[in-house]
């Protein structure tokens, strides 16, 4: 049996790195009160998205921009209220992002990170992050994908951070570079449901390798993260047992696998039809004696 990997072994020993249940999200510390002005002007661009709601296509196209303009010029009328400019700020990114605008929207999600960094710190780079991968600027994407994952490695965001950086890596062909941000967003998941979320996008990247059986080895990994909350919270259970079932890893596995069976077989089929249709030496035919002593004469 070949050997497994350095990087898969290492999956063997997650003892006690991969938290067990389910992860609170950590709470948004809160800011300092607005003033009243600024909570009336925040409250009246919320309406405004509110009413984008109700109507569909071009008509909701619009709303959404007029909501988004009017964060946008509370963000500049309250440039000395760090906290009124922060929440509109990311208010505004928000919209922008549904609204379809990806530029603008990472222009206010920095924004948001920058003035507050407290509270929009890192969800306001992941939300920068999101959207320059949207515009297909990889490194730049990486780059703030990391500075995201940095604020608080523990956090979810940061979990998500790792995964999208792997998953970008293998898009760009990085196949053994992306198995080992996958390895290492496992051995860090916040939670048992969100490590066999990792061991998912492991298991099929090594498929993408080619190493079946340390796909394999992976994939029951994760069941082990299953089997090990056995008896604990029948809900945090319930959502283990169906992430588990939901893994894509298993049908790309006897894809892989059936292709290398099929590979195989059509390997021999092959060269038991070359012996078949191989031309038969003939054997020399014997002289018979009297002819020879006709020539001999």
């Amino acid at each position: 049996m070949k050997k497994l990997s350095a990087m898969l072994v290492g999956c063997l020993l997650l003892g006690g790195v991969v938290a067990q249940g389910e992860v609170k999200k950590p709470a948004v510390p809160r800011g300092p009160k607005l003033s009243a002005e600024a909570r009336q002007e925040i409250a009246a661009a919320h309406k405004l998205v509110r009413e984008s709601r109700k109507v569909t296509g071009p008509e909701r196209s619009r709303k959404l921009e007029v909501a988004a303009a009017a964060f946008d010029r509370i963000v500049v009328k309250f440039v000395d209220e760090p906290a009124a400019a922060a929440q509109a700020a990311w208010n505004a990114a928000e919209t922008w992002r549904r609204h379809g605008s990806a530029p603008l929207a990472e222009k206010d999600y920095l924004h948001a990170a920058k003035v507050d960094a407290v509270r929009y710190g890192q969800r306001g780079l992941f939300g920068a992050a999101e959207m320059q991968r949207r515009q297909h600027r990889t490194e730049d994407a990486m780059k703030t994908y990391k500075l995201a994952e940095a604020v608080d490695p523990r956090t979810s965001r940061a979990h998500d951070a790792r995964l999208w950086m792997a998953r970008m890596m293998l898009d760009d062909k990085k196949t053994v570079a992306a198995i080992e941000q996958f390895r290492v967003a496992l051995e860090s998941a916040p939670s048992s449901r969100k490590a066999i979320q990792a061991a998912d996008y492991l298991a099929k990247a090594w498929i993408v390798k080619g190493d079946l059986e340390a796909a394999g080895f992976v994939i029951d990994h994760a069941r082990t993260l299953v089997a090990d909350e056995e008896g604990g919270d029948p809900v945090v259970v319930a959502r283990l047992h169906r992430a588990f079932e939901r893994m894509g890893a298993h049908r790309a596995l006897r894809r892989a696998q059936d292709a290398q069976d099929d590979a195989a077989g059509d390997a021999v089929r092959l060269e038991q039809s070359r012996k078949k249709s191989a031309p038969k030496k003939r054997k020399p035919k014997k002289r018979s004696k009297a002819k020879k002593t006709k020539r001999s004469k």
